[in-house]
């Protein structure tokens, strides 16, 4: 085809085939076929596969055919009870109730997470104490020694050793 002209015309083909167009229609398509070579072919092989195609032998259907179609189509758009539930209000509301239910859930582990809260002022650690700023920092062995708090060491120098399992220990002490 090599413009609008000519695809205009092969539109036409079917009703030109059948005898339906108007005689106005019917003279323009015939005066264009007589000028383009290309359109006269396409007109000539719709033509050939028309006749090739009722050529073919008529296959009979059998009676019930129309009715055995008809209802398979009306199952396979028919809706299972399970479809129908899917399609229902309860499942929207059933949706909606556990999107809400997250949206709760997420908000209340942000509210009193113990990792990381999101209330500065709020509990912190998991026995929900509250962690107070020292200027001064002190360390594990001076946080738990008793002895910066009690006039007496707890630990007595001895002159003995102490013998275990064929092993032997001597506690020194710096200060005499």
């Amino acid at each position: 085809m090599q413009n609008n002209e000519c695809i205009y015309i092969c539109e036409q083909y079917t009703d030109y085939q059948e005898g339906s167009l108007s005689t106005e229609i019917k003279a323009r398509v015939e005066a264009h076929l007589a000028s383009c070579s290309p359109c006269q072919h396409v007109f000539k092989e719709l033509s050939d596969v028309l006749t090739n195609l009722q050529s073919l032998p008529k296959k009979q259907a059998s009676p019930d055919f129309t009715a055995n179609l008809m209802s398979r189509v009306e199952s396979l758009n028919s809706v299972t009870p399970l479809q129908k539930f899917y399609k229902s209000s309860y499942m929207r509301v059933a949706g909606y109730a556990i999107a809400a239910g997250l949206v709760v859930a997420i908000g209340l582990n942000m509210l009193i997470d113990p990792i990381a809260p999101m209330n500065p002022n709020g509990p912190r650690g998991f026995t929900g104490e509250q962690n107070t700023e020292n200027t001064q920092q002190e360390s594990l062995a001076e946080a738990t020694d008793s002895s910066l708090t009690e006039s007496e060491d707890s630990l007595q120098v001895r002159s003995t050793p102490i013998n275990s399992n064929n092993q032997s220990l001597q506690l020194v002490s710096d200060t005499k």
